[in-house]
């Protein structure tokens, strides 16, 4: 079976981007013949051209214009695949448009419902404008979490008879790391507590929210450091709202980094505050290295973190509830070595990578059937 992945990103750092990785990586033992359309550069090019997996420069990571797809089009032609997997509402409205067999071939993986949250009222109206009518031309739609496939249908962006869930998953087990790697090179001592998030500074990820949290919380543990690895256009704001409410001292920005196993190692909780999500990678991994969760109860977070047993969960925008949930962790170690315990085995049990392609296998080879491919 031959699938072209149609990613409108070419860095691993976001979820879809990073799902897009590991299929390159494990669908070839599958016995998929897999090959990538995505914009040049960045490091899933250079994934592609390590594993000698063939991949086309596509320039669809912004804006529309009819050459992106003319160099789609040409490249699906050229490929000629089973399948085109088109990850996120960007790549699957340039593949929508660009395949002329769309509605027979196009799996359409969503990492995520943002098209009803992001930007202004009116553009809302256009994305779910363009979402419903390209929704006739696709084969099959794959949400990452079961209130993502409600979500859609609710909206109008999906057909549910057209939909499967596959739930995200991770390599296991996760790399290792020399403990206080990470607080050392962020100047925090082995007995201060440590709170890790890893997100994009973007209204999505709400660290302002966060912040507010750990006002309140840190309060209670001066000695606490929230380390926040990220990048983004609303970094000033964060710096400036963390010096003006006094935990400047408390709060550590962190650039982004591929290896991420030791700020995993080294902190004792994580802590999400995202006002939408699909089903996020770091929740997983940081589970996987056995760390409670402290999260906003979005979309498909309460998937894994169940509430009380592996992790606690507070409404989204509720920076009061975060900070008590984050400060009741912070005073209490057994719980959170309880909770990270639970957390590890259930990653184990339910998330793990050969899962998740074995479940996209049989989505394309339901797809390939219907359209009389063996």
């Amino acid at each position: 079976m031959r699938v072209l992945l149609v990613a409108a990103a070419n860095a691993t750092d976001g979820g879809g981007e990073k799902h897009v990785a590991d299929l390159l990586m494990r669908l070839p033992s599958a016995g998929v013949d897999v090959a990538l359309a995505a914009p040049a550069g960045g490091d899933l090019g250079e994934l592609a051209a390590s594993l000698r997996v063939s991949a086309f420069d596509v320039p669809i990571q912004s804006g529309f214009s009819m050459g992106a797809v003319r160099a789609l089009r040409d490249t699906i032609k050229r490929i000629a695949p089973d399948i085109v997997h088109a990850h996120g509402s960007r790549a699957a409205a340039f593949a929508r448009v660009a395949d002329p067999l769309s509605r027979e071939r196009v799996v359409y993986t969503l990492h995520g419902i943002h098209a009803d949250q992001a930007g202004s009222r009116a553009r809302q109206t256009v994305f779910l404008g363009i979402e419903r009518l390209l929704r006739p031309r696709t084969a099959r739609f794959v949400a990452v979490c079961g209130s993502d496939a409600a979500k859609g249908a609710r909206l109008g962006l999906l057909d549910l008879l057209r939909t499967s869930v596959v739930r995200n998953g991770i390599k296991l087990p996760l790399p290792t790391a020399l403990p206080g790697r990470f607080r050392a090179e962020i100047g925090v001592g082995a007995g201060a507590p440590l709170v890790l998030s890893i997100g994009r500074f973007h209204e999505q990820k709400d660290q302002m929210m966060l912040l507010r949290a750990w006002s309140l919380a840190s309060r209670a543990h001066p000695d606490a450091v929230l380390a926040l690895i990220g990048s983004g256009e609303g970094e000033g704001r964060l710096r400036e709202f963390a010096i003006s409410e006094g935990i400047g001292d408390r709060v550590r920005f962190v650039r982004p980094r591929a290896d991420l196993a030791p700020a995993y190692t080294d902190a004792d909780l994580f802590a999400l505050s995202s006002r939408w999500e699909g089903l996020p990678y770091v929740v997983l991994e940081a589970m996987a290295y056995g760390l409670p969760v402290v999260s906003t109860c979005v979309d498909g977070v309460p998937d894994a973190v169940f509430d009380g047993q592996t992790g606690l969960l507070v409404s989204p925008q509720d920076h009061r509830g975060l900070g008590d949930a984050l400060a009741r962790l912070l005073a209490a170690p057994d719980e959170r070595s309880r909770m990270g315990d639970a957390g590890r085995a259930q990653v184990c049990a339910e998330f793990s990578l050969d899962r998740m392609v074995d479940e996209l296998v049989g989505v394309y080879r339901d797809v390939a059937t219907a359209r009389g491919v063996r």
